[in-house]
């Protein structure tokens, strides 16, 4: 479920939203046997094609590439073992619904667009979980193409290598079992996973708007653009100030179909001119044929050409992510959990430097890790293989005219924590702004703040605020991309000079920590000793009411430094008015972790329609005003957005 906005310059109303998705919850959606008519009908044409093609090379007018026509897929095996049994865990309910006090529509200068009656489309959704191949086979069986190179090829010695091969075995390494790759091609790839002849799909799989409404995906792990090239000296500075010239791209690539879909997204026109190869679009910029030419950004960064530079506009933003079937959430929990290990222990960043040893690449924001990650001991053999649809998806309620009941948001004299008082006034702002993109009422569940996931899971909200994911919760709800990130820093007295533990001199410093985050005790002795000033810090001092925190230290003197998560810091900081007293320093302590919106397990269309609702907020800047306006702590995060149309989609 999605809503395409204009990007640049919107003057009209919003669209109305698309609420059907997967079988009576996105409109204008393929079902599996319309999904597979298609490919069978893209199958039936690439037949004739390479049928032309072999009868040309018999002329000798072309060269035929038999490497483009194979298809290999692999045999079933002999024996399946019987799958086990599913195991749920049970979400405990409150006998008492809460009382709803619905709200004030949001003020707007965008009219709300009332959402569209649904009319079912017929859908199969799959039934078996790749976790039950996994768990019974021992091993992964991992789609993937054989001539991506340096992603994903077949080297000489018949073995799958490259950046995703190293990242899925790092991960087959941490589960304890095998990988079996299995070759596709972009035209059989989507058919081959839905089809249940693989599991994962792996190899430059871009995560699209359009594929999220047949196909799932991990966390993204690479970050590819689609670039414009001119010469050095050319007097061009943005993709519009190339209008109406000439442009080279390679015919029928990935960059073609990325700089038409920005041509009409834009309202920008060039004079497209086709070539073979990237290296001839390049050759035909070089001798002046073009006066720009558009190629992958990985690419280009590696074809060693002189005298040209690129354009800093990216035409588009591809992220590369691992790809399951549709509803498969414990699989992609399991490969999900992998992925945050991989971040957190350093593994990933060193897999990436194998590979791409000159480019950089941020994966705190695309790889977030959640809370009790390591605590999680669950074994591959340990995760359910049901496939749970939500018996009441969000979208039917809100799209048959029920309001959007939001948990987590204080109401007014209610008592709650500090992290819940800093970002209150965000997370409002930024659920009034997409209920009004949607053109829906919301209802703010009152008394929430404390159990506000309790309230998703149990039916008795469609959305939570503020929600920092945990593993020990990710069987219970489904967890947006983050919007906001805070992690352990240090407070102390403005004059101090202090950056990081490494600057406590001298001996007998007191640091304080809030006496209900325990672990913080051991994370002071543990960074005092790190920076070599163990010796200087007294036994961390408990700080019972964190009320008490800032009085202690500014006006009585009993602290030196307090400890602690920085969202609880500068609430305490803001409220109690000691902005010119103290002052929170900059050095992170771990990973920072991510705050989110949480919404009822597996309900893919709405967690869809979340994270891209907050895509567009952020590429028209809309969540940026909002956080500068009702938050204003350090940069606003990079969100990252979803492509509209995957890149493998034949042009039109």
């Amino acid at each position: 479920m999605k809503q395409i906005i204009n990007r640049k310059n919107q003057t009209s109303p919003p669209a109305p939203l698309s609420m059907q998705r997967r079988g009576g919850v996105r409109l204008q959606v393929d079902s599996r046997a319309s999904l597979f008519g298609k490919l069978r009908a893209v199958k039936i044409a690439v037949v004739v094609l390479l049928g032309v093609i072999a009868l040309l090379a018999l002329t000798g007018n072309m060269n035929n590439d038999p490497a483009a026509a194979q298809d290999q897929t692999a045999p079933p095996p002999a024996t399946v073992p019987a799958l086990p049994t599913a195991t749920l865990t049970p979400i405990p309910t409150n006998t008492q619904p809460p009382t709803l006090t619905p709200s004030e529509p949001a003020p707007t200068l965008i009219p709300p667009t009332r959402l569209p009656t649904l009319t079912p489309t017929p859908f199969n959704p799959p039934t078996n979980s790749g976790l039950a191949v996994a768990q019974n086979l021992g091993r992964l069986r991992v789609g993937t193409y054989y001539n991506a190179e340096p992603f994903t090829w077949l080297n000489d010695f018949g073995e799958v290598v490259g950046y995703e091969p190293d990242i899925i075995r790092a991960i087959a390494i941490e589960l304890g079992i095998e990988v079996e790759f299995v070759q596709v091609t972009r035209q059989n790839n989507v058919e081959m996973l839905i089809s249940e002849r693989i599991d994962i799909l792996l190899g430059q799989q871009v995560h699209s708007r359009d594929r999220d409404e047949i196909l799932d995906f991990t966390h993204p792990y690479y970050v590819n653009q689609q670039k414009m090239v001119v010469l050095t000296d050319a007097p061009y500075n943005s993709l519009a100030d190339l209008t109406g010239l000439a442009v080279s791209v390679p015919i029928g690539s990935r960059s073609e179909r990325a700089l038409r879909n920005w041509s009409q997204l834009n309202g920008v026109e060039f004079d497209l001119r086709t070539y073979f190869t990237e290296s001839s679009a390049l050759d035909a910029l070089e001798a002046g044929e073009v006066q720009a030419m558009v190629g992958e950004w990985h690419n280009l960064l590696n074809a060693g050409r002189q005298g040209m530079r690129f354009i800093d506009e990216s035409i588009e933003l591809e992220y590369y992510a691992m790809a399951i079937r549709p509803f498969d959430v414990n699989l992609r929990n399991l490969l999900n959990r992998s992925l945050q290990r991989l971040k957190a222990s350093g593994r990933l960043k060193q897999i990436h430097e194998q590979w791409f040893p000159t480019e950089a690449i941020d994966f705190s924001t695309l790889v977030p890790v959640y809370d009790e990650l390591y605590e999680d001991g669950r074994a591959l053999s340990d995760f359910p293989i049901d496939m749970p649809y939500p018996a009441n998806p969000v979208a039917d309620r809100i799209t048959a005219g029920l309001p959007l009941r939001v948990a987590g948001i204080m109401q007014a004299n209610e008592t709650t924590t500090a992290q819940v008082r800093i970002t209150n006034a965000l997370n409002q702002a930024l659920i009034e702004d997409m209920a009004r993109r949607w053109g829906v009422q919301v209802q703010y569940v009152p008394n929430s703040t404390l159990n506000a996931v309790d309230l998703v899971a149990n039916g008795q909200a469609d959305i939570a605020v503020g929600v920092s994911p945990r593993w020990d919760g990710a069987d219970r709800v489904e967890y947006s991309q983050p919007y906001i990130k805070h992690g352990d820093r240090l407070l102390v007295m403005v004059n101090e000079n202090v950056t990081t533990f490494a600057d406590m001199l001298g001996t007998g410093w007191w640091i304080g920590y809030f006496a209900d985050d325990a672990a913080d005790a051991d994370n002071i002795v543990k960074y005092a000793e790190h920076f070599g000033v163990g010796l200087n810090i007294r036994e961390p001092f408990a700080i019972q009411r964190e009320e008490d925190a800032l009085f202690a230290m500014v006006s009585e003197d009993n602290l030196d430094a307090i400890y602690g998560d920085n969202l609880r810091l500068l609430a305490l900081v803001r409220e109690g008015g000691y902005e010119s007293a103290v002052k929170i320093l900059d050095t992170p302590y771990g990973d920072d972790k991510p705050l989110a919106f949480a919404m009822p397990r597996n309900d893919a269309n709405f967690r869809a329609l979340v994270n891209e609702t907050l895509q567009d907020m952020a590429v028209d800047g809309t969540y940026q005003s909002l956080w500068t306006t009702h938050f204003g702590l350090g940069d606003p995060l990079p969100i990252p957005a979803w492509i509209e149309v995957n890149p493998d989609v034949l042009l039109r």
